[in-house]
């Protein structure tokens, strides 16, 4: 099986606003220091594996702001269009704050996170996302090729 990044797509994701890498046959990934390298890698293993490239599953990819706290109510969202075989497929998982108002309260108070995942634009739930990609690609084999 062929697999090819085609581009990769991230919002709001540590610190990235709207940023979109172009992915040709050969593509280097260069810069400095804190420039985004590490960030876009990260960004990958969180969409097919819900880990950032360190194999943690419990890191911060909120987008912070001037004091350094997470900004509420971003809609945080990987996608990337992939060739699999000459098929292109569209994978995407987003993470949102849930905030919800109590009953006799005027003020919305956060409860949580949900996150949505999406092939071609199809939802899915977790497992079945994770099943998918795990035909496509097993985890342990992405991480001996990257």
């Amino acid at each position: 099986m062929k697999i090819t990044i085609l581009n990769l797509q991230l919002r709001n994701f540590k610190g990235q606003r709207n940023s979109l890498t172009e992915f040709g046959q050969i593509t280097n990934i260069t810069g400095d220091n804190a420039s985004g390298k590490t960030t876009l890698f990260d960004a990958f293993t969180w969409l097919l594996f819900g880990k950032n490239s360190e194999d943690a599953k419990d890191f911060n990819i909120k987008t912070l702001g001037a004091d350094g706290k997470p900004i509420h109510r971003l809609e945080h969202q990987v996608e990337a269009t992939i060739d699999v075989d000459g098929r292109i497929m569209k994978f995407s998982r987003t993470l949102r704050e849930k905030w919800t108002k109590k009953r006799g309260s005027d003020t919305e108070e956060f409860t949580g996170h949900e996150t949505e995942f999406a092939i071609d634009d199809v939802p899915l739930n977790q497992k079945e996302y994770q099943n998918r990609v795990e035909f496509l690609l097993r985890e342990d084999i992405f991480k001996m090729v990257t």
